[in-house]
Order: C-alpha cells, then structure tokens, then sequence
C-alpha cells in the first residue's frame, strides 16, 4: 500500500502541483499563526518558553491525531479508503515540484546565458531575505544547488522517511507543519516559539537527514561525499543542514558554502606536528554542468527510495 500510495501521489503531484497558494498551505499557515497568536501574541515578551513548548504541542500533534484517528478508522472499516486517505496526503504533503519548479526557472537562465533572469528567479524562490542583484553566475549556481539540495530533503526525502514509520500519514503531516513552523514562526520574532519550533523540528529531523546524506553518498560520489560529511560541515552554521549540504556537494563534486581559510605558516606546522590532516576543498567550482549533475542525484535517490519500497513490498505479499 505505501509504495503505490507514493507512486500515486507523485505522479499526481507532476499534473498538478501543490503550489505555495494552494488551499492546503494556506490553512496550514493560518493554523499556526493562530497558535502562535493565541500563545505568544498576548504579551509584549512573546511567548514564555513553557508556553512556546505548549504551542508546539498543540500546532504539531492535534492535527497528527486528527490524520491518524482517519487513518486508522479507515483501516478498520474499509482499508480501501485508507489507501486513498494515504494517497491524499501523501499528495498533498509532498512537495517535489514546489522546489524542482524553481531550479527549473534558474537553470533554464543559466543555460541561455541569462544572468539577470536567473538572479530574479532566485530571489523569487528565495524571497525577500536575499538580494541576488549583484551575484555572480557562480555564486547564483551555488545558492541554487544549495537550497535545491535541501529543499530535495526537506519536501521529499525527510517526509518519505516519515511516512514509512508507523504512524503513516499522520507522521508526514507531523514532519511537514514542525519544519513550516520553524521556518514560519522564526518570522515572526518571538524567540521561544522559534526556538521551540526549531527544537522540535531538530529532533524529528536528526535521523533522516543523515539518512538522506547516506543517500547522497550511495548514488553520487562516495569518496567526496564522505569526505565532506567528516571534516566540511563547519561552513554551515546550522547543523542538521551541514550534514546534508556536505554530503550532497561532496557526492556531486562541486565546491559549496563559504571556501575554508587556508592555515597560515605556524598553524600548518603544529597541525604537521600534531599528525592532524590538512583540510581541503573537495569538488570544482558551480557550473551549469553541476546544476544538471543535481537533478540526476534527486532523481538517482527517488528510484532507490522507490526499489527498495517495491522490493519490500512484494517481499511482504509473497510472504
């Protein structure tokens, strides 16, 4: 049920894509300023941080229980309507082509020599927090694969690895609304509630963004990409997206993030001395050639994430 529930879904998502306007956004985003308004909005400070965790808990878990009360009511009565209730949000939650759409638009410019095209269509995608005006075609193609590479995580990967646990749709549902509330109530300035959100989105995402990074590395380019795991993830500054962003540039072999310091004189000799290893760069710089490399890594990882649902899934029938 959970491989054709997908297979379903994402060729439904190719027709028509869930957009950032679509109803289901949009109700999403108003359930969470709502809570954020009830929990924080009241006193000048915000919300205190016990009141932060509370406005996560009520964000986050009621409509969880709202999709896996269905859910299991469904499997109980008509596991048929289960099937479709799956498909549904699996629809819905995921969002290959809100991210894919984007690359598109910079890529597409990027080929036809368009630099000022492709600096609009990234700030498009990114928003009002990046001025891309005076960016070089290697500094656009850089923060192109950046945020394609985590957007590929965050949309697909990290919500498949949540719909494959027990509580099916309701744990992509769960995964989906914590990363939007972290990304939407750190907006709003409120420190405990984003700190709160961010916390609560840490914990759902330290395990499958490792195992998407392992991903990475399995159908790119091992060596690089481990490589950068180990010793490259100190150019991000937030964790869970270091460990991704290494993994995916080293498995494409592209250069990304900011280019490490080079050790003077002194600090290479107590490092020599030390037996520590020198730390160098792994890939070559952004390209339009590592743009394309890119969407056939995403792709690469689907199908394996896809396989191996197939071959479990007909391991499990024919048992």
């Amino acid at each position: 049920m959970t491989f054709f529930s997908i297979l379903f879904a994402l060729i439904a998502e190719q027709y028509r894509p869930v957009t950032a306007s679509h109803w289901i956004r949009r109700i999403s985003i108003r359930w969470l300023d709502w809570v954020a308004g009830e929990f924080g909005g009241k006193t000048e400070a915000g919300a205190s941080p016990i009141g932060a965790r509370l406005a996560c808990l009520v964000a986050l878990i009621l409509p969880t229980f709202f999709v896996f009360g269905v859910y299991v009511t469904c499997m109980l009565t008509y596991p048929i309507l289960a099937f479709l209730w799956n498909v549904l949000i699996a629809y819905l939650f995921f969002g290959f082509r809100q991210f894919s759409h984007s690359f598109t638009l910079v890529h597409e410019a990027i080929k036809c020599h368009d630099l000022p095209g492709a600096r609009v269509a990234l700030m498009e995608w990114y928003g009002p927090e990046l001025d891309a005006t005076n960016l070089s075609e290697t500094d656009v193609i850089s923060l192109a694969l950046e945020r394609a590479i985590l957007d590929s995580h965050h949309h697909v990967f990290g919500v498949l690895f949540w719909f494959l646990m027990p509580m099916g749709p309701a744990g992509m549902v769960l995964y989906r609304l914590a990363f939007t509330a972290a990304q939407r109530w750190s907006e709003k300035g409120d420190f405990n509630l984003s700190e709160a959100a961010r916390h609560f989105f840490y914990v759902l995402d330290w395990i499958p963004a490792r195992i998407t990074a392992i991903g990475f590395a399995v159908v790119g380019n091992f060596e690089g990409a481990v490589y950068s795991w180990r010793h490259l993830t100190s150019k991000w500054s937030d964790t869970l997206s270091a460990v991704i962003l290494a993994s995916g540039s080293g498995a494409l072999g592209v250069r990304l993030g900011e280019p490490l310091s080079a050790p003077d004189s002194n600090q290479a000799l107590l490092m020599a001395e030390a037996g520590e290893p020198v730390i160098y760069e792994v890939g070559s710089e952004p390209n339009e050639r590592a743009m394309r490399s890119a969407v056939g890594l995403v792709w690469r990882l689907v199908i394996v994430w896809m396989a191996l649902l197939l071959m479990t899934t007909t391991a499990l029938w024919l048992g």
